[in-house]
């Protein structure tokens, strides 16, 4: 037997609650007052007979009394029988949540449409007076409506049809699953209900990425949730599925006009090999490239290279698509990058006494690299080379980029300075040399998580002869827009850039080691964001002192591309569907602006009802856009439109690539994953006869309550029985008031 309401405070209730009537009986024969006088021994006399029924009698009234308040108190904690349904009534507190990702969509009847019947036919055991609770597993808020649109609720089939009815007719989602977090949620809605049988009943297609990634804290939670939980997996005719994974920028300088290197990468998660048909890429909304895919192995991925040519500044957007499946919704990818007019970069070294033309200057190869592409010096990469001293002169924020290189220890002042230009959005690029002053860097810039540093700089060190005195650079294996660079190059040929000589790093958190050493993997390029900004710290030189990295095609391709990564930020214009996302846009900010949405498969803006944005000031030449996630709830292209639908800005939505993964667990691995959890069954097949089968358990507060009111009945009763018997034919005076004390003392 277990309770509803807590046993100590209804426990507590009842035992003050039986104790009165005795207290009052205690009481009134504690304060009778004896007073003798010649007729009262006439009068006891004639009631000593009496006197032993009498106390029988009222012992019986007190013993109703104190039963009729002990019922009442065991009502009120609303004991249950919990392996018997014979006595008493049965209770059902039920919980249905629904699967409602994204992946829910697969199939021409969608697996999302078969989790709704099979949860009508759930909540078709239920009964009147039933409590029952609808969830759907999905991101949004708790208090969204969508997400619980009945919460402990009266069973009411009617209304429970128009819920189930109105999530159909709307679909799935296309939020992202997870299991992980939705455990303490449905904790949480089980123990607020009070009936004597709980059930947890979750309704899901059974990823594999949700259920073998199930963390050890979230069974053990599951576990002990004190309810029936049953699985109940619903799947589609199949768990073929071809997705457009990622649509990444890899190379180009994107600066005014020029050539990008994009990649798009198509998987195919189906169990078998499959014709993946074609790929088209789309540049701001026109169709330009259609290209067959071929056959893609199972598991297996295919990455498309796509070169997009572009004659002005801007943002540019690219879709990847592929042919129609089974889940329409990953079928596309979007990504959108920013092409600036110009990149103006301010170079410092401690002395350019040899002259900014010579190659014995520590700037000569960094300069060069800066001006390889940059043909247009008006609209290229503008190069200002300054001596370190002469910083303090110079106003940072009319550059995007600032290198230091071989600069020994910049003051406190420049530092200090250095920390709001990246927070404010500029990029810091740090070389090491002979002039590097550890201790320095560290008083100045600090040496914690707050540094914005990415890591500590330590001591210099030298090859040895068992490496001829040489290390080589490692293939990078970082997904930063740096490492993505580097990798379009062959592994030989990276491992052939050679470095002498490197400055310990300790990488501080936040930070990324974007390339390291082959022979004792000591990072060599260190990245880390600041704010709207970033900061790339490199261990070796930026001349030929102390590598041969500087006449090596690798070190023109890192120069040029940290650039473009620290201005255009390729990737900061990438958003995930339903959440929210914040882009910095160069310009004065305008009064208002607001969200259209492009589509690849329509002309100019898709909606006719956009959305407003919220802008805020960032500096007198930029400001931050800020676009809610119940706004891109679909992947594509989303504009920021000012005046006369005017284009501010872009990014590009897509959804988790996880839920394109849409194999299911198969029933032995679920199996093993539930372990032993015992209050946790899977159900195949119809579920309605099992989950009835397996209801125990009963509630017995109406039992309690009605013999409650027959205790309460029947000593009312007696007490009128027992008194007017004992008073039938008294005509002595003071017999009758001796009697009628009694029969007080029997109503109170």
């Amino acid at each position: 037997m277990s309770f509803l309401n807590l046993f100590p405070v209804w426990g507590t209730l009842a035992v003050i609650g039986v104790s009165v009537p005795i207290i009052i009986h205690l009481l009134y024969r504690k304060n009778k007052k004896e007073t003798d006088w010649a007729a009262m021994e006439l009068l006891r006399r004639a009631l000593v007979v009496r006197s032993g029924q009498i106390r029988l009698e009222d012992f019986i009234i007190l013993l109703l009394r104190c039963l009729t308040l002990l019922l009442l108190a065991a009502a009120l904690l609303r004991p249950i029988l919990k392996d018997s349904s014979l006595v008493g009534d049965q209770r059902v507190g039920m919980v249905v949540a629904i699967d409602d990702s994204l992946s829910m969509n697969h199939g021409a009847t969608t697996r999302f449409e078969k989790a709704i019947e099979k949860a009508r036919k759930v909540l078709g055991t239920a009964s009147p007076g039933d409590k029952v609770s609808i969830v759907f597993l999905n991101e949004r808020e708790i208090d969204d409506q969508k997400k619980v649109p009945l919460r402990a609720a009266d069973y009411d089939a009617n209304k429970v049809n128009d819920v189930l009815d109105t999530a159909k007719s709307s679909g799935a989602s296309t939020h992202q699953s997870n299991l992980e977090n939705s455990i303490p949620l449905l904790k949480e809605m089980s123990d607020e209900m009070k009936a004597g049988t709980k059930e947890i009943h979750i309704i899901t297609d059974a990823q594999q990425s949700d259920w073998i990634g199930l963390s050890s804290k979230a069974k053990n939670m599951l576990g002990e949730i004190p309810a029936s939980i049953y699985i109940i997996p619903v799947n589609s005719e199949g768990d073929e599925n071809r997705s457009v994974t990622s649509l990444n920028y890899v190379s180009g300088s994107l600066n005014n006009s020029g050539v990008a290197r994009f990649e798009a990468t198509v998987k195919n998660f189906g169990t078998n090999d499959a014709d993946a048909g074609n790929i088209e890429f789309y540049q701001n909304n026109n169709l330009v490239r259609r290209q067959t895919l071929g056959t893609i192995g199972s598991g297996e991925s295919k990455v498309v290279p796509f070169l997009a040519n572009y004659e002005k500044p801007g943002d540019l957007s690219i879709t990847a698509k592929i042919s129609k499946d089974s889940l329409g919704e990953d079928n596309s990818r979007h990504t959108v990058v920013n092409v600036r007019p110009r990149v103006r970069v301010l170079c410092a070294t401690d002395s350019i006494d040899g002259g900014l033309g010579t190659q014995n200057n520590d700037l000569f190869f960094l300069e060069s690299a800066l001006r390889l592409s940059s043909g247009d010096e008006e609209n290229g990469i503008q190069v200002t080379s300054v001596d370190s001293s002469d910083l303090t002169l110079e106003k940072l924020n009319d550059y995007d980029i600032i290198i230091l290189a071989n600069v020994s220890a910049p003051s406190a002042e420049i530092a200090e300075r250095l920390k709001k230009f990246t927070s404010d959005g500029g990029g810091l690029i740090v070389f090491a040399g002979d002039n590097i002053n550890p201790e320095k860097y560290e008083q100045n810039f600090g040496n914690d998580q707050d540094s914005i540093l990415p890591g500590k700089i330590g001591q210099k060190t030298s090859s040895d002869e068992e490496n001829q005195g040489q290390w080589s650079l490692a293939f990078p294996d970082s997904d930063h827009p740096l490492a993505r660079a580097v990798k379009s190059m062959t592994e030989e040929m990276v491992n052939d850039a050679k470095v002498k000589s490197i400055v310990s790093i300790e990488p501080l958190p936040g930070s990324q080691v974007i390339l390291s050493l082959v022979e004792n993997n000591a990072p060599i390029l260190v990245s880390k964001t600041v704010g709207e900004g970033s900061v790339i710290l490199c261990a070796t030189s930026a001349d030929r002192s102390w590598s041969e990295l500087v006449v090596h095609p690798v070190y023109a391709i890192i120069i040029q591309q940290a650039a473009t990564t620290m201005t255009s930020k390729p990737d900061s214009r990438l958003a995930r569907i339903n959440k929210t996302k914040t882009i910095s846009i160069t310009g004065a900010k305008p009064a208002s602006a607001a969200l259209g949405k492009l589509s690849a498969d329509s002309e100019g803006t898709a909606d006719t009802n956009k959305p407003s944005v919220q802008l805020t000031s960032l500096t007198n030449e930029s400001f931050k856009a800020e676009i809610k996630a119940e706004h891109i709830s679909e992947s594509g292209i989303y504009q920021i439109l000012g005046l006369q639908d005017s284009v501010l800005g872009a990014i590009a939505a897509n959804s988790d690539p996880s839920e394109s993964d849409v194999r299911v667990v198969a029933p032995d691995v679920l199996e093993q994953t539930i372990g032993a959890m015992k209050n946790v069954s899977i159900l195949e097949g119809a579920p309605e006869q099992k989950i009835k089968n397996a209801r125990k358990g009963s509630d017995l507060t109406k039992w309690l309550l009605t013999l409650c009111i027959l205790c309460f009945a029947t000593q009312s009763i007696l007490a009128k029985i027992f008194t007017n018997k004992i008073s039938k034919g008294e005509t002595d005076i003071a017999t009758s008031l001796q009697l009628s004390n009694v029969a007080a003392a029997r109503r109170t």
